[in-house]
């Protein structure tokens, strides 16, 4: 039934078919427990790119089990301006776990920063000591939970200005293997009483990966023996997600999605290892292709206003609603009707009623429309 509703909802729903279609809303399904209280979440339709007619590599993203990646030391920069950055910050961060980092004293000349780091505000250790490099080698912006938020935010907005300013070849987003903010979305998802409306602000964002991390280790429970391997996985997986989480935020910005276009920036996450300051490189965002593909969709659709939707013959694929074994019914079409929907009667344009035509809703269109010209005819008369 849940599953129903959400095939309704995109059939006869202009604005959330063209929401689900550019991936830009999710219509997610869950079961209330009326005597317990506790929810169970569905997710996404299981047929959503059937129901849209369209592939959509975020919802697998999203959708997919994530496989940590575990950790890579490795200096994989595409471009050299960005192979050179990450290789100095390999390299720096070496001498510091190695204990051989040095104070450096404030410069005296004005330099163009090599690189942009994001960390978070809860960090114990300077970032620029984290790395060995003299001040204002690099530009840091400290956010709790290493997460840049909304677009014209001040944080946000911080970083557009860094990258369009000085053009860095490498934006990197530093996340702490045990931070204090995943744990205290973990800790939201397992009960904990709600918390002040400014908390919440920066939980809110942290939680996208929590929930995530929590739900898929959850569906691999006979992988992990101990309660104490499970937790491990959980914090793990929501610190990798939430790295990921917050470039896909960051590449919805123009100035940072036209440098990654052009080959001029190149877009990095990586991990903290809080007890050795160790940092452990992810590389790029695997689904970076496809984040901004889907973005300049998005663009390209809403150019004319947020409230802007596409007729479902625009893209060639009428809502064809499945059948009990997963599959798409055939929808009949004409060349003298519009796909998927009742062709409107010209003498009576203003009073028929045109919606998504269905064996069960057919037979009462025709009679709604039969009483409108019946009304009509009647007002007629009375003149």
């Amino acid at each position: 039934n849940v599953f129903n509703t959400i095939e309704k909802m995109i059939q006869y729903s202009d604005i959330v078919y063209t929401g689900v279609k550019l991936e830009e809303l999710q219509v997610i399904g869950a079961v209330y427990d009326i005597y317990t209280g506790q929810i169970e979440w569905l997710g996404e339709h299981p047929q959503l790119e059937a129901l849209v007619g369209r592939p959509m590599p975020m919802h697998q993203w999203h959708n997919s089990p994530y496989v940590v990646r575990g950790v890579s030391r490795l200096n994989n920069g595409r471009s050299p301006s960005a192979a050179a950055a990450l290789g100095r910050l390999l390299e720096g961060n070496g001498r510091f776990v190695g204990g051989h980092w040095r104070y450096k004293p404030p410069r005296s000349t004005d330099t163009a920063p090599w690189g942009i780091v994001i960390g978070g505000s809860e960090y114990r250790v300077p970032v620029e000591d984290l790395f060995d490099v003299d001040p204002g080698e690099i530009v840091v912006q400290r956010v709790l939970g290493s997460v840049a938020g909304m677009q014209e935010r001040v944080a946000f907005s911080s970083i557009e200005y860094a990258v369009a300013r000085w053009s860095p070849p490498v934006l990197l987003v530093l996340v702490e293997s045990a931070s204090p903010i995943i744990d205290a979305a973990l800790q939201q998802l397992r009960g904990q009483l709600l918390p002040r409306a400014p908390v919440r602000v920066v939980l809110n964002h942290v939680m996208v990966s929590a929930m995530r991390a929590t739900q898929e280790v959850e569906r691999e429970l006979d992988e992990v023996s101990t309660s104490a391997g499970k937790e491990l996985l959980v914090k793990q997986l929501a610190t990798e997600l939430n790295c990921f989480y917050s470039m896909e935020l960051l590449l919805r910005s123009p100035t940072i999605r036209e440098k990654v276009l052009a080959g001029e920036l190149e877009l990095h996450g990586a991990i903290m290892e809080s007890g050795t300051g160790r940092v452990c490189f992810l590389g790029e965002h695997p689904r970076q292709v496809d984040i901004i593909n889907t973005v300049l969709l998005q663009r390209s659709i809403y150019k004319d206003g947020p409230m802007a939707t596409l007729p479902r013959e625009v893209w060639d694929n009428p809502f064809q609603p499945l059948d009990k074994e997963g599959g798409s019914v055939a929808a009949p079409s004409s060349p003298s009707s519009t796909a998927g929907t009742k062709a409107a009667n010209p003498s009576s344009q203003g009073l028929e009623v045109n919606v998504p035509e269905t064996p069960s809703t057919a037979v009462a269109v025709d009679e709604i429309n039969e009483r409108l010209r019946q009304e009509r005819q009647s007002l007629a008369g009375r003149k």
